[in-house]
Formats: structure tokens, sequence, C-alpha cells
């Protein structure tokens, strides 16, 4: 049977025929009579179809995917970039926090407040939390950035203690205002992340970092060449295991050390016109080429043909090999970064936004070293996708899907196949716009089953309605590559940084009475757990994995809690630096991460 969809598409085609011609206006000349949601680029600018018009759909959710009880939640005012997750309180399970117009909500599991929760902000935020451990006691904090509206005056960086109260030295007020989502990174050592925002003063743009008792670090704010075009990424680029700071004016890309010096050949220019330039494609971080240094991924747009381009760009600030890589249409999100196809090399996947009445828009997916696309590749007939690409085993098939926004008013969360194919049932249906809202997965009540977490706006009532879904399949922590923004709570931007809640926020801690040695390594590593043998608290098999930084899987052995210690032979392995990371063997849930360091 043909659905209204299709009719009205067919007819949208007939009566207008310009759709899929492209241009790029001034999003002053658009209307409040356009149903759809859109985001101007930092500039004001709009890519559109020339035949622009409403687009009517109806779809009914994956029977197996069931909302959990008493959700969803309905809140005044919009959400951008989705929320977090974080242990709260006493019991086991994670919680969730979402920014909602101008409140900062924290959830239960059952949908109620947590206790302390809500927290009213001066501005609505634009960007999603933030949740680590800035002040060193071993508990996280929640972290989030706000600024005036219209005319970035001024903003305020909050961070608030598990309790709702607020962390000592904060709110913090800035001038101009921080923009989009703050990310939190240990800069000099001393296991307290900082606080890293960029700061839109126009028509000047800086890069602002805070220490976890709100005073500025040392060596900054730092001047870009413009207004910042989005969230910053923190990881060590240059091998000196130093994280370097990466930030995106409109016009350039800036590789900072943390003294705020620039790494040689940087700013990194998308052309030399100014015609290409960066907005809300947040940098992402990998290792693409094996040479143990990470690489800056991002994603641009062109302010002249409506086209997007998605680069690599090396340390020196040179684009590695067959990158950029031109897409139909302007590019928002984050590009993602995983073994999307499993053949043991990393993929790159991005999707393209234009203001359309009918799906325009596509999914691309390259392998990273070639820049050939995946099979299956681009996914066509899509509409805009803001949001960051989510990357895990959603269906439970042991296979990494792909889950995603829409800009459509009918919400939906689109769900695909690793080969680009559609997954049976899906989309996942929302009441109001996905359009910018990031969902999550996560093990969110520590049974080993997958939470899926999102939300949709409603441009009728004004409120966005918060969703957590219980997907009914196992939580593959092995395939949930990019469960979350940016890759963690703390938004860094690293591939392979899984650093989840309730495990040591700083890389090398181990857990207490776990003893692991020797570190650095030579040949072998041994580790103890406490009291092993007689530990009732463990389970009875350990399932061990050992990652390459760049979160590559090398190995992955079940051993029994009945012998001695865990031995593991290092022998053949490169110098460097690797995740050793321990689950319960019968529920997959992680139990313990922890680094090695092998010379």
């Amino acid at each position: 049977m043909l659905r209204l969809s299709n009719i009205l598409c067919f007819l949208l085609i007939c009566i207008f025929p310009s759709l899929g011609q492209v241009k790029v206006i001034d999003a002053s000349r658009l209307t409040d009579k356009y149903p759809y949601r859109f985001y101007p680029d930092v500039e004001g600018k709009v890519v559109i179809d020339e035949g622009y018009f409403n687009y009517l759909s109806s779809e009914e959710n994956k029977d197996d995917i069931t909302v959990f009880p008493q959700w969803p939640v309905a809140r005044a005012g919009s959400n951008e970039r989705g929320g977090v997750y974080g242990n709260l309180d006493d019991d086991p399970e994670l919680e969730l926090v979402y920014p909602v117009g101008a409140a900062l909500y924290a959830f239960n599991i059952d949908a109620s407040n947590v206790t302390g929760w809500p927290q009213i902000l001066d501005y609505p935020t634009d960007g999603a939390p933030a949740f680590g451990d800035i002040d060193g006691d071993g508990v996280g904090e929640i972290v989030v950035t706000t600024h005036e509206i219209a005319t970035f005056s001024s903003g305020t960086i909050y961070a608030f203690e598990i309790n709702g109260t607020n962390v000592s030295g904060f709110p913090v007020t800035t001038v101009g205002g921080g923009v989009r989502t703050p990310v939190l990174a240990d800069l000099d050592g001393d296991d307290a992340l900082e606080i890293i925002i960029a700061v839109r003063d126009w028509p000047e743009g800086f890069i602002y970092v805070y220490r976890g008792d709100g005073t500025v670090f040392p060596d900054w704010p730092q001047r870009m060449d413009y207004v910042p075009g989005s969230t910053v990424a923190v990881g060590d680029i240059n091998g000196d295991e130093i994280p370097e700071i990466i930030a995106e004016s409109y016009y350039s890309l800036h590789a900072f050390k943390t003294d705020g010096t620039l790494l040689p050949g940087f700013p990194y220019l998308p052309d030399t016109t100014g015609t290409r330039v960066f907005s809300y494609s947040t940098p992402v971080l990998a290792d693409l080429d094996g040479d143990g240094n990470r690489e800056i991924v991002c994603g641009d747009h062109s302010i002249t043909d409506g086209t997007g381009a998605v680069h690599v760009v090396k340390n020196d600030g040179t684009s590695l090999e067959a990158w950029p890589k031109l897409t139909g249409s302007w590019i928002y999100g984050p590009p993602s970064i995983g073994d999307i196809n499993d053949d043991g090399s990393l993929d790159i996947a991005v999707g393209d936004q234009t203001l359309s009445a009918i799906p325009v828009n596509k999914v691309y997916a390259w392998t990273a070293i070639t820049g050939n696309p995946l099979p299956g590749f681009p996914i066509t007939d899509i509409f805009a996708v803001n949001s960051q690409i989510i990357l895990a085993d959603i269906d439970g098939d042991h296979e990494i899907e792909l889950m995603f926004d829409d800009n459509t008013s009918d919400g939906k969360y689109p769900g695909y196949n690793h080969d680009g194919t559609i997954m049976e049932g899906w989309p996942l249906i929302v009441n109001g716009s996905t359009f910018f809202i990031n969902p999550l997965v996560a093990n969110i009540n520590r049974d080993g089953i997958m939470a899926i977490s999102g939300g949709g706006t409603d441009q009728g009532s004004g409120n966005t309605n918060l969703y957590l879904w219980n997907a009914n399949v196992e939580y593959n922590a092995d395939l949930a590559v990019l469960p979350i923004l940016q890759y963690n709570t703390r938004h860094n931007g690293v591939f392979g940084d899984y650093l989840m809640v309730g495990t040591p926020e700083v890389p090398g801690k181990v857990k207490e009475g776990w003893k692991i040695f020797p570190n650095p390594a030579t040949n072998s590593i041994t580790l103890n757990p406490p009291d092993f043998g007689g530990n009732s608290s463990l389970p009875e098999y350990l399932q061990i994995g050992i990652y390459s930084s760049s979160g590559i899987k090398i190995c992955s052995q079940k051993y029994s809690m009945a012998g001695g210690g865990l031995h593991f032979d290092l022998t053949g392995y490169p110098s460097g630096i690797y995740w050793l990371i321990i689950k319960s063997d019968s529920r997959f849930e992680e139990l313990f991460k922890f680094l090695i360091i092998s010379r």
C-alpha cells in the first residue's frame, strides 16, 4: 500500500521541478512558514533546496524496542547535541543528564528527578553537558556552558557536583560566551580534568582553559583568527604523550600545545579562497595510517556551491593522502570513526545536510586509508543529518549499525546496517524533531542490556520529549565504538577512549586492591585481582582484551578465576600504550580498565 508520504513526495516532484537544486542563502530570508528545523552556520548562512516544502511520513517503532516505564518525559524548551550518562547516586544504575531550555535535568531510570536536580541556568545551552572528575576527588562532576543568545555579550560556565550543588569556584562568568559542548581533559597530569571551551566574542574567537577550581589555566586563553566554528577535541596527536587542543575557527583549523603555542604547520586552511569554512563539525582524533600518531578528521562546507568535505589532517598540518573527500552538501555533524565493516581497518562515516522537501542527503562511509567508499555507501534518500552518527551493535547481530538524527518535523532516528541497508523495523519514532539531538547508547541499568536515549522537540508545544528505550539486545561494549557524542562523557573526540563511568577517570589508575606488574613492561605482564581465587564478588570467568591506543582489538581471551594471576605475553608487541580491559564473561559488562605500556 502506498503511504500518504510517498504520494506527497511524487506530487512535490511534479509541482516543484527545481527540487534538488541547492543554493546558499542568508538564514534571515527564511520565515516561520517553513516546518523543517534548520540551523544556520556560525555566520548565519543556510544551504537550501529551492523547492523546499513540507514532507509528511508515518512510521511505527520496531516491536522489540520498548520505551522504559514513565518515559518519555516532556520539558519546556529545546535541546541541542543530546545528553550524557553518569552515576550520580549510590545505586549501581546510571542516570541521564539533559539540558532543556534554561535548565539542566538529571533523571533516574524510572524518569524521576535525581535528588538535587534540576538546576536552573541563566541562558539555554547549545551543547551537551560533560561529565568527568575536574577536581581530582575521584567523583565525576557535570559541566555545561551558556551564552547570551543574541549578542554573545556574556556567558557562564557551570560545574555541579552529582548532588546538584556548585563545585567550589563555580559558576564562572566569561566574556562572549562558551559555544556548544565543553570538553574535559587532563592537560597537566595532575589527575584532575581541565575544562576547555570555545568562546565567541564577535568577530573574535578564543579558546579558554579552566581548572577544576574555576581559575584560568596558565598561558590561556588563546585567540583564533575568527569566531569559533565548533567544540574542540583534545588528545595527543604528535606522540609526545601530552595532549593537544584541536580547535576550529570559521576559516581554519588550529592545533595548540598545552602552553598555547601552535604546532608547526598550523593553522590548516580547508582551501585557499576562504569559501570553505567550518561550522559545528567538531574534530575527531584517531590514528588512521598506523604510524602511532593520531590524525584530525573534520567536516567543512562551501558558502558558494553548497558542497561539503571531510578533511584528514596530519600533525604537521598536511592532508593525509586521498583526502579531503567532497560530499553533496554541508557537513555539520562530527565524523564518526570505527571499523564499520569489520575488516580490521578504520572507516570514516558522516552525513550531510540540506534544507529540502524530499530526502536529498546522504550518509557516506569511506575506508580511512584509501578513501574508497564502503560497499553499500553512500546511503541515499536521507533527510539532513546534523548529529554525530552513533556506531554500535544496536540489534544484537554482532555487527556495527549506524544511528543518527533527522531534521523533519515528524520525528525519527534512522538506523542502518554496516552494509548501508536499513535496519528491520526502523526508524525509531519520537514525538518531535530529533534535529541536532545526538542519541546515545549505554548499559544504563548495568544488566548487560543495551538502552538507547534521545529526544524530539515539538515545535507546536515548545517541549522536548526525552526518551529511554530498552533495545532488548546485549550491550556489546566491543562494538559500541561510538556510544555517545565524541566517544565519551568528557567529549574529547578521541577514538578508542572509551573510559566508562565507574572506571578510573584518569588512564593508568589501578582499582584499589588490584596489582599489575611490571608496568611499563618488556616481555610480559601479570595482573592479580584482590584476594585472587577467593573473591566471591568476582565472576567465575573473566574476558580479557588488549587494545591498541587507537582502540583496535589485538587479542581477546577467556580466563578462569580458579587459577593464579593473569599473565600476558607482550613479546612482539611494538613499544607503545595499550588498554587492558576486563569484562564479566557472563554478561560482557566492563569491570575494570588499565593502561599498560610496552617497551
